[in-house]
């Protein structure tokens, strides 16, 4: 017979002293039967009065008492009637979580009817967040994981919801010691594998996702060395070494430097600890890399936000490589320099690279403890977030791609067998850009090409621009095997990047005035008019100048004595060359046309700016210049002369660095929690 509602009511009303009594005296069966009866009436309710609610909210008063009972039996009714009435309401759902004594009676026991009620709890956001602030749930939870070697689905899917569903800001902020989410990984990393238990390889990629997570939160190991220690085994042992180089050569022309050109004893540790990680036959170390390689997702370079970004790529976390975005397999006919043959069946690399193909693996600084740390001193050294790491194997008298330039420098560190390299003397007219359309049409070879021959431990350098290609030596017996390491060069760092932030500082300061120092004839128009207007002008100067593409290194472990005047012959070339009319005029084409693309280099700026309006510069460039100064360009033309002067005349180059190595940081705790989150994945535990 079909229960009315009222009787719902009724019954439960009628359960709360009996259940009380029961539990007191330990009257085990009767408790037994009125739980039974209360976990069938809240089965049955699809929903609730407000009566009702209040009637079993009542009820809940005293679970604490029965998940604690010394019965079994009882216990486990208790927590399956917290696991159904969690998902039978929203409102139950939250009295539920909102109750520290249930959540305390729930996390004391490793039983199986108490994970599961846990889990049904979880299903609201508010749930989750009150499990993960209370203060020992995940620590408990993680001791529970480390005390069973076969854990229950529902203990491993309640750590996982619980930390995926976290923030960056709460680990920072609450009690998981680096200590204890260090000794978690191990744990966790143990069924990231495809033996693992059944269930467990339906929850793959929710533990990529944890063990990315907890390794985002964790400091990065002490380095083994410095960017100090690494520039003195590729350029001298003296701060002048670099320093020469840096004037001879960057951005400038090739340079070869030999094994052993500087050796001393810091040297043949830098050397040994690279080569190390390439110690077994060359076969067995690309088998084993790609094995154990997992797909590095590619993310927008000016994202800072861990949680955005996490957000953006933890649909593809734990997949596995991704043919172009993490790996080529190639190879260039002799006869044509330009036509590269692409294999695109990466389980058969061993048929291909029998057949002549290179392996190209991208992203080796996410992949390898032990080259890693070379991208951090390189980032170091010439003040950059990141440096990127690609891994190259040739067989023997092959060459994988074609000849081309890159938009940006490399160094190239031989490891294995020789290679041939062939440099053309002239470089691209006009230095690339990080990002710009590659345009590989052959310089002339009019001036000839350099060719060098690098052998094991042999380091090259080519800066950005310049056309290239390598083949393995024919009469070599062993395959090539090098790294690339990338010197990217993004806008934020170029030094038109660092007249964007000089600009952002003395324009927050002006605004921040009382006086009438700085005081423009025409108060129409506000400070971001003619802010925006600079910052389009010294875009447009940038992409003319080759001074303004070229890397700033104020943040370089190796202070130089010329960024002053370098900054200041840049502002010079602003005052002179920046333009109201042409600013104007390219706003409104890119408004009119609403080509967001021809701004997309300038996104970066929001993460200067706290207010809003570089969110959507379109919107901006369109409401505060076009707008603002429709019908009024002679008024607008003046006041943008007038602030163009204010600003280069009373810039401080002090300020600028402060707020440039700011920025600089942001980026690089960005870029070093996905790091470490990668290296992670792959990490053997």
């Amino acid at each position: 017979m079909k229960r009315k509602r009222g009787g719902v009511v009724f019954v439960l009303h009628l359960h709360l002293p009996l259940l009380l009594a029961s539990a007191v005296r330990d009257e085990r069966l009767l408790l037994r039967r009125l739980l039974s009866v209360s976990l069938s009436l809240s089965l049955e309710m699809e929903t609730e009065t407000e009566t009702e609610t209040e009637h079993i909210s009542c009820l809940l008063a005293v679970l604490p008492l029965l998940l604690r009972s010394r019965c079994p039996a009882v216990a486990a009714l208790a927590a399956r009637l917290v696991g159904a009435a969690s998902l039978a309401s929203l409102r139950l759902n939250h009295a539920i979580a909102a109750d520290a004594a249930i959540l305390t009676a729930l996390l004391n026991s490793m039983r199986p009817s108490f994970l599961s009620a846990l889990l049904d709890l979880s299903v609201s956001s508010f749930a989750r967040h009150r499990l993960r602030h209370h203060h020992h749930a995940l620590p408990h939870l993680l001791f529970l994981l480390s005390q069973h070697p076969k854990p229950s689905s529902s203990l491993l899917r309640l750590i996982l919801l619980l930390i995926n569903t976290s923030t960056t800001h709460f680990f920072a902020t609450h009690n998981l010691s680096p200590h204890l989410l260090q000794n978690a990984l191990p744990l966790l990393s143990k069924f990231h594998n495809p033996s693992s238990l059944s269930y467990i390889q339906t929850l793959f990629h929710d533990l990529s996702q944890t063990i990315f997570w907890i390794s985002a939160a964790l400091p990065l190991p002490h380095p083994q060395f410095t960017s100090h220690q690494l520039s003195s085994y590729i350029f001298g042992t003296k701060q002048s070494d670099f320093q020469h180089f840096l004037l001879a050569f960057w951005e400038k022309s090739p340079l070869l430097i030999k094994k052993g050109s500087n050796s001393n004893k810091c040297s043949h540790q830098i050397n040994s600890l690279l080569t190390s990680s390439f110690n077994s036959p060359t076969h067995t170390i690309i088998d084993s890399i790609l094995q154990n390689s997992l797909t590095c997702p590619a993310t927008v370079s000016d994202d800072l936000d861990l949680n955005q970004v996490f957000n953006e790529i933890k649909g593809t976390l734990g997949s596995s490589l991704i043919y172009n975005q993490d790996i080529r397999i190639l190879k260039t006919n002799s006869q044509s320099h330009c036509k590269e043959q692409h294999f695109p069946f990466i389980d058969k690399w061993k048929k291909a690279f029998q057949n002549g193909y290179s392996i190209a693996l991208k992203g080796m600084q996410f992949r390898s403890d032990q080259i890693a740390p070379f991208s951090l001193a390189f980032s170091e050294l010439f003040g950059l977030p990141s440096i990127g790491v690609n891994l190259y194997l040739s067989p023997s008298g092959a060459q994988g791609l074609a000849r081309h330039y890159d938009d940006h420098c490399v160094f190239v560190w031989q490891i294995r067998g020789c290679k041939c390299w062939k440099i053309l003397k002239d470089p691209k007219p006009v230095m690339p850009r990080l990002y710009e359309s590659i345009d590989n049409t052959f310089a002339s070879q009019t001036s000839g090409e350099i060719e060098i021959i690098l052998q094991e431990g042999d380091i090259l350098y080519i800066p950005r621009g310049y056309f290239h290609e390598a083949r393995t030596v024919i009469n070599s017996t062993s395959p090539s095997l090098h790294l690339t390491f990338a010197i990217e060069v993004e806008r934020p760092f170029e030094w038109e990047g660092f007249v964007h932030v000089a600009l952002h500082c003395w324009s927050r300061k002006l605004n921040q005035k009382s006086d009438n120092s700085y005081l423009l004839s025409n108060s129409e128009f506000p400070n971001i008019t003619h802010t925006l207007l600079l910052h389009i002008s010294i875009k447009l100067i940038g992409d003319q100048s080759p001074a303004f593409r070229k890397l700033c290194m104020v943040a370089s472990n190796f202070k130089m004595d010329n960024q002053k005047s370098n900054f200041d012959h840049l502002i010079n070339i602003i005052n002179e060359e920046s333009n109201f009319i042409v600013a104007f005029n390219w706003i409104k084409l890119v408004v009119e046309k609403r080509e967001e693309e021809s701004i997309l280099c300038m996104r970066w700026l929001r993460n200067l700016y706290d207010d809003i309006y570089y969110d959507n510069l379109l919107e901006t460039l369109e409401k505060y210049v076009v707008v603002a100064c429709n019908g009024k360009s002679e008024e607008a033309l003046a006041d943008f002369v007038q602030f163009k002067s204010w600003f280069c005349k009373d810039v401080v180059y002090e300020d600028a660095c402060a707020s440039f190595l700011s920025l600089l940081k942001k980026y690089r705790e960005s870029r070093r929690q996905y790091m470490k989150g990668m290296l992670s994945l792959h990490r053997k535990y």
